[in-house]
Parts: structure tokens; sequence; C-alpha cells
């Protein structure tokens, strides 16, 4: 829901499970209106508060008055999840118990978004870092963000954040990511957005023109300043550690044939790790290469249970493929687990489209040295070089589709950067979109169009993405930290079939018996996806035989062909968002309105969202939960939703300065 939230402006609301918007009025934000009063403080203490307090709410009204006098805007209150990790609706923040990560998940299913009545609980949710449950019963949950959304947008470009009238129901909001534009066709291939204007046309992935957006949107593969201590302790591998490249011998159960894959396996090298501070020194003199590599460890419930229950780990884990797993969304609730279908919560789809960050301080260089960062996507294997000494970066092609063992490196593009010498500096590599990327020090280097490619072809993965990222070093003494992997969105193929009872697609005038939902794969063989991600190549087949199944019998409706007035809006967190690819088809025609149901008119467009002024606020006192000022209203008391009472609000809490942004 999107709610006006200062003095007697309009209040808007984008409720239901993606955010739709219904329309009331009140006076007061309200975290402003407490049921209760907060415990007595002194009077120099109140006067103090109340000093503050008023100095801000003048500055703030002082603010959005100047604003809605020049942009005509409208502020809004986000309800649910659909557009995580771009926006939060209701939430809970967690700090893992393992790993001391800190994540938000998706709390608006607890609620009746009419009502506000608590109907089930929340009671874990798993670390999206370190997979651990963690029990969130009683955590702290949170309205979600409130934003400001400027009605007089000089036009909607691709990507950007839009309010709009929801195409089922028009009296309700929504909003969502603009990925389709008017007089175009779209389709998703792999979780990326690819358009075209004409059939004669061959399909072009559409790329985020503003990095920092790129960045923003992205969630968390593992960050390694986080790590689960205490399961290392007790013998479960790191993920980043030295290793070597090998031939691996590999036998396919169908006819027992066997192929030989490229695969990095741990090795002595001369990185020596610090698990304290979470770094990795090199000092190397012998000309060669030597590699710090991640590889996707990730432990499983099994893996968890066996450590908590008896404090050691025995079973040898196997590097799998980064897949779409979500935390928002990863979470049980006391009466029933509220996942679309049995596999959104995990992740099942695999993620190529990565970006890696870290810190990178130069001890001693000479004309020798190198630092190599490289990311694997499929058969294709991308580096970044930079060259200490001179600042010079080159950007390389390793295309091991072609020729997988002799395959040699292939220069892109060469720029001079300003990290010269002895020093420390910030470095994100990033390929994403069919497109790489440096930024250092959170500056993008200019690399041109020779980093853009237009693959013809899916890609599929190997061996080799089992440990997607690696750092190598040469001839240099360093220190690497602060090592951070993160993936882009996976925008998942799904869409509505709207069937007669002959079970033929719709034609114009025809009015749908029923309605499915379609995925890229079909439904009954996630399983069979989401037990091959410890063997990429047995993963590729099975998807690309799923994936042709669907698309053989269903065609075109996994595209979208788009009016001139029309635009197709996506959800940032796809597996739990109901957008352009889920809308029906039933209530336009009843209203005289005959749009492609997947679409959005331009008259139904309200405005661009622009900057999230007030995140929710963070309570402390009473180890950081503060105290309840108010309860929620809960049903079902017998059937054991409830533990202890409820707060919805909670005093005394600070602003959250650092989630106020320019929403890109």
């Amino acid at each position: 829901m999107l709610r006006n939230e200062l003095g007697a402006f309009q209040q808007n609301t984008i409720s239901g499970h993606d955010m739709s918007v219904k329309k009331s009025v009140t006076g007061r934000t309200a975290a402003a209106t407490p049921a209760s009063s907060p415990a007595p403080q002194t009077e120099k203490k109140k006067q103090t508060d109340q000093t503050r307090e008023t100095i801000e709410a003048i500055a703030i009204a002082f603010v959005m008055a100047f604003l809605f006098k020049t942009f005509q805007a409208e502020l809004y209150v986000i309800p649910t999840g659909s557009m995580a990790p771009t926006l939060y609706g209701r939430h809970k923040e967690v700090v893992c118990d393992a790993c001391q990560y800190s994540y938000a998940v998706g709390a608006s299913q607890e609620i009746d978004q009419e009502s506000g009545i608590v109907r089930d609980r929340l009671n874990s949710s798993e670390c999206p870092n370190c997979r651990h449950i963690n029990d969130i019963m009683d955590a702290p949950v949170f309205n979600g963000d409130r934003i400001l959304v400027n009605k007089q947008s000089g036009g909607y470009q691709r990507f950007d954040v839009v309010v709009f009238k929801n195409p089922e129901e028009p009296h309700v909001n929504y909003i969502k990511r603009l990925v389709g534009l008017p007089g175009e066709s779209i389709r998703i291939r792999q979780g990326d957005i690819y358009s075209r204007r004409a059939d004669n046309e061959p399909w072009r992935i559409q790329r985020k023109s503003d990095l920092r957006k790129q960045m923003d949107i992205q969630l968390i593969v593992y960050d390694d300043r986080h790590p689960p201590r205490a399961l290392l302790e007790a013998g479960y591998p790191e993920r980043w550690s030295g290793a070597t490249l090998v031939t691996e011998n590999a036998v396919n159960n169908a006819d027992q044939t066997v192929t030989q894959t490229l695969a990095w396996v741990p090795e002595e090298t001369p990185w020596a790790s610090s698990s304290e501070d979470r770094s990795y020194a090199i000092s190397s003199n012998d000309g060669k290469q030597h590699w710090l590599r991640y590889r996707h460890l990730v432990p499983g419930q099994d893996v968890w249970r066996e450590f908590e229950n008896t404090g050691k780990v025995t079973r040898v884990p196997e590097p799998s493929l980064v897949v779409d797993f979500c935390g928002f969304n990863a979470f049980s609730m006391v009466n029933h687990s509220v996942s679309r279908n049995d596999y959104d919560d995990s992740g099942m789809f695999w993620v190529g489209d990565l970006t890696l960050n870290s810190t990178i301080e130069i001890k001693s260089a000479t004309e020798k040295s190198r630092i190599v960062f490289e990311l694997v996507k499929g058969g294709r294997w991308y580096r970044c070089e930079w060259l200490p000494a001179t600042g010079k970066v080159e950007l390389f092609l390793i295309d091991r589709t072609i020729d997988r063992d002799q395959a040699e490196p292939v220069l892109l593009t060469s720029i001079k950067s300003s990290a010269i010498g002895n020093g420390t500096w910030d470095w994100a590599f990033a390929n994403v979109d069919d497109r790489l990327s440096v930024m250092i020090d959170g500056s993008a280097l200019d690399l041109g169009a020779a980093v853009e490619f237009d693959q013809a072809d899916a890609s599929i993965p190997s061996a080799a993405d089992t440990a997607p990222a690696g750092i190598a070093a040469t001839d240099v003494e360093a220190v690497v930290s602060d090592l951070v992997l993160r993936r882009d969105i996976y925008y998942r193929n799904d869409t509505m079939a709207y069937l007669r009872d002959d079970q033929s697609e719709l034609g114009p005038g025809f009015e749908p018996s029923y309605q499915v939902m379609l995925s890229e794969i079909p439904d009954h063989s996630a399983y069979e996806l989401l037990n091959s991600l410890h063997s990429p190549g047995i993963y590729a087949r099975r998807y690309a035989e799923m994936s042709h199944q669907q698309l053989e019998e269903f065609g075109e409706l996994f595209e979208y062909h788009l009016q001139s007035d029309e635009y197709l809006m996506f959800g940032d967190n796809s597996p739990a968002s109901k957008d352009s690819r889920l809308f029906d088809y039933y209530t336009r025609p009843l209203r005289g309105e005959y749009s492609n149901r997947f679409a959005v008119r331009e008259e139904d467009l309200i405005g661009k969202a622009q900057f999230i002024f007030w995140p929710h606020a963070v309570p402390f006192m009473n180890g950081g939960k503060g105290f309840a000022v108010m309860n929620h209203r809960e049903e079902q008391r017998g059937k054991g939703i409830v533990r202890g009472e409820y707060p919805m609000y909670r005093f005394p809490f600070y602003p959250q300065f650092s989630r106020m942004k320019k929403i890109r």
C-alpha cells in the first residue's frame, strides 16, 4: 500500500500480494501515533527531544511543501515485497545467529491487507548468506518504505520504477519496474530481458545504462566478511581458498559416456588467509599466476542439523551452481508455507550474471606485477587484468565454447585508471546483461562497446560455474579483503494461459473458460533441477529439455507484444511478484477495455518513484527492540499463532539514514 504520511496530504497505499494502492486520509505517520506513553524521561531530556522533533518536523514539512509545489508529487507507503530488494514492504530485519549477516525477510503475508489483522506469524527464515535457519517469531516487524513519487514525469524509460493503476482493479495502484516500451515485443531468456520491434529483427538484450542502478538491485550470493565461524571451525571448508584448474572426467549416468570438464580444486598456494579479519595476503616473485578462488559451497540443512546435533561436520560438500535464491522470500509460518509453489524459496534457476567486490591493498609492486579478477558464465570466462605499477586495466574474453582446452585470452579493451602504485582500492568487476563493467572506489571506468556482447546462443553451465569467481596475483605483495559476490535479478519466465474448454488458445472475442499459470519449466520437473545443481552437465541437459518442452507446447504465450500505448511491468522480486506476467484477462472487457492482458496502458501511468524519504525507523534500548507502544490485532488465539503480544510499533527509535536514498 502506498500512503501519504504527512499532514493533511492525500494518503495512498499500495496493497495486495504485490503492492496495490488504495486511497484514504490520515493526519500523522503510524510511528508517530503511540497508543501509550513511553518510559518516563527527565524534564531536560523531554525538552531536548521536543525541540529536536519540532525542528525535524518543520524541516521535513518545508522540504515536502517545496517538493509538492515543484514536482506535484505524492507520498506512498510500500506494504509488500514484490519490489525487494529495491523497496521493502512490511518486513522483519534479521541478524543471522550463525554468520551475523543482516538481511530482510518479507512479513506482509502475516496480515490481512484490508483489516490489518494478523492471520499467521513468521516463525523462521533462511539466511541468504550461510543458509542457517533463524528463529524470527519475536523479531520486530516494520512497515514498508515511505517513498516520494513524481507525478509530472518527463517521460518513462526502461527500468524506471513506476506507479500505475492496476489493470485488474483500476482503483488500486501498483508499483513495478518498467521493462517493456510501446510497440516492442519482449521475452525473458535465462533471467534477462530481450526486446525487438519487428519480427525480422534480432532479439537484443536490454541493459541498465546506469551502473549504480545495476549494482543497487543485486542480491547477495556470499559475503566473506560474515562467515559461519562455528561451522568452519567444525570442519566445513572455506568458500574462498587457493585453487588450481584441473581436467576431470564426468560420467553420464544415462549412457555411461565419459566427458572431460575443467574444474577448480583446492590447492596449497602462496595465499595466506586470516580467519580473524577475513583477509588474504600474498607475496610472490616467481613469475607464476596464483589463484584465490570462490567455490559455491552452500551448507544444506542436513549439514546444519548434523552440526547443531553433534557439533561436527562429517559430510563432504560439493560445490553447486549459483541459483536465484531470494532470502526475502525464504521463511516459514506457524500454520502454513506461503510460497507460490514448493520450490520458489529454495531457488532453482542457475544465475550466471555476477558481480565481484573486493578491497585490494598493494604493498609492493613492480612492472611485472599483475592482479586478475575473473568471472565465469558457461563456456565464457571474463577477466579484468590490472597492472598496479602503471594503473593500466585490460579486459579479456576466454571463449571455451569453441575450444575448451586451447582457448587463449582475447583482448577486448584497455584503459588507464587512477589505481597506480602502492595503496588501497575498492574494486567491483561485473558480468551482467552480457556486459562487463569495472568500478574503482565507486567510479565506473568507460570501457566502451567492446565489452558488450549480443550472444545468439543460450549459456550452458559447466563444472567451472561452481567456482565462478576468482582473483589471481603475479609478482606482487598484496592483501585482498571485503570479498562479496552478488548476482543480478533473475526474471522468472512465468505467464498466464487463458484457454477454452477445448484447450485451444484464445482468439479475439473469445471468453476464457479457465486459466493456468505456466513457468519456464513444468512445475512437476522442479525437483529434477534442484537435484542436479551439483552436476552442471546434468542440470544443463534437464533445463534445456524442460524449457524446450514448454516453448513447444505454449509458444508465443511466453512473448509479450505491446501496442503503441502499452507498457510491460515486472517486480524486482520475481518469484513473489504478481506483475505483467500474471495479470488476468477477465476484468478488462467488463469495463470496455481490450488492451493486452499483460499490458499497462499509458493513460494508467501515475508517476516515477523518486526517493525513499522514510524507511522504517530503528528502535533502540531493550536489546535493540525498543518498547511496544501498540500491539497487532490477532485472530485465532487458540491455534498457536501467538507467542506473547505482537508489537506493531516500538519506541524509542531513530531515523534510518542509510536507506534514505534515490530510487534506481
